[in-house]
């Protein structure tokens, strides 16, 4: 049956709309993930028991380019008293739990080959043999994990070392993070507190890391224009129109919200480059439109910030499905275009042979 293009996307819709959505959602997972564990680190019981300080997020993101297939951590915890460190990688779901762990060895072997990098920065000498790694992950995963672990244990030649990782449980039902029941990290008071778990409930007055700098582009449309810069502007009399936004405050909420652990001009350079892509995308699918230069201006109905949300989010969700279906559309078009082509000939070759044949007759 010959299906039209419009056809091809109606019926491309609903997958469309499930694979954007599932890739928001995991984005905002990971961010739950990263957000607590930095949260739980910040001059709170656990830092001060322990030892350990949040220091900053996605250590080593600026290597990334020197090493094809590089996977770098999310969170770097620091004890300056025993000179100790861990690194976190936070995953919001796991489909093949050898690959994940297997990339965490991957970003430890990056980590020791970069030690001498990080010691400059963190302003003393990291000893490799003093720091562990943490896979923090949802419950539901955990499963997973432990048996690929309990797995590879048995194996005279593992895949990836069974001792290397420690595994932190989130449990969302709960909101708390507790260290797996037969892990224990070199800081016992550490091992004791994971144990007991750590919850957003104790955690509502730390600071926030809303999201990084690898965060989804709508997201941080959503979370830093819209949520802060809009905001910001709806509340200020003297805003004209609120829906105007300087770009250099974008930059500046970039700045004040991302964490990363290297020196402020190298920093700049990055979050410009990221504001750079974010823009892009938000011009593409006609979030907003550039005005000035320097400003941009949001283009959507409404003014309550809830109103503004929602309506930028349809926009989005709307025109990202329309362009992706079209894309698809075209080539399954052009796919059957050229398997009818390919049929008319053998049609055509067909009827020459019969002709030919009754003529030898």
């Amino acid at each position: 049956m010959e299906i039209s293009k419009k056809g091809y996307k109606e019926y491309l819709r609903a997958t469309q709309i499930e694979k954007l959505c599932n890739d928001l959602e995991s984005d905002k997972k990971h961010q739950t993930l990263i957000k607590l564990c930095a949260k739980a680190f910040a001059q709170t019981e656990l830092s001060e028991s322990s030892g350990y300080e949040f220091y900053f997020a996605e250590p080593l993101l600026e290597q990334g380019p020197e090493k094809k297939g590089n996977h770098s951590f999310d969170l770097f915890l620091y004890n300056e008293k025993e000179n100790r460190a861990i690194f976190i990688e936070c995953k919001s779901s796991i489909s093949d739990s050898k690959k994940i762990l297997k990339e965490v060895e991957d970003s430890r072997d990056l980590i020791l080959k970069k030690i001498d990098y990080l010691s400059d920065i963190v302003g003393t000498t990291l000893d490799p043999g003093r720091i562990e790694y943490v896979l923090c992950i949802f419950d539901r995963d955990s499963t997973k994990i432990t048996m690929s672990h309990q797995s590879q244990s048995k194996k005279n030649k593992p895949k990836y070392d069974t001792n290397l990782i420690k595994l932190w449980i989130y449990k969302p039902r709960t909101q708390i993070v507790q260290l797996y029941l037969h892990h224990s990290h070199n800081n016992q008071a550490l091992t004791d507190l994971l144990l007991k778990g750590f919850g957003e409930e104790k955690l509502k007055r730390q600071f926030e890391i809303p999201y990084c700098i690898t965060t989804h582009p709508f997201r941080i449309i959503k979370l830093a224009i819209i949520s802060d810069c809009y905001l910001k502007n709806l509340y200020n009399d003297e805003c004209d129109d609120p829906k105007i936004i300087e770009i250099s405050e974008i930059f500046d909420t970039l700045m004040r919200n991302i964490s990363l652990g290297v020196s402020l001009d190298l920093k700049k350079s990055m979050v410009k480059e990221k504001l750079t892509r974010v823009l892009r995308y938000g011009i593409k699918y006609q979030l907003f439109k550039k005005i000035q230069g320097n400003q941009i201006r949001l283009t959507c109905r409404g003014t309550k910030i809830k109103i503004v949300i929602e309506n930028i989010q349809n926009k989005f969700i709307e025109n990202w499905i329309d362009e992706k279906t079209e894309k698809k559309a075209e080539k399954l078009v052009l796919e059957e275009f050229r398997k009818k082509g390919m049929l008319d000939q053998k049609t055509l070759f067909e009827k020459y042979n019969t002709r030919v044949n009754k003529s030898d007759r």
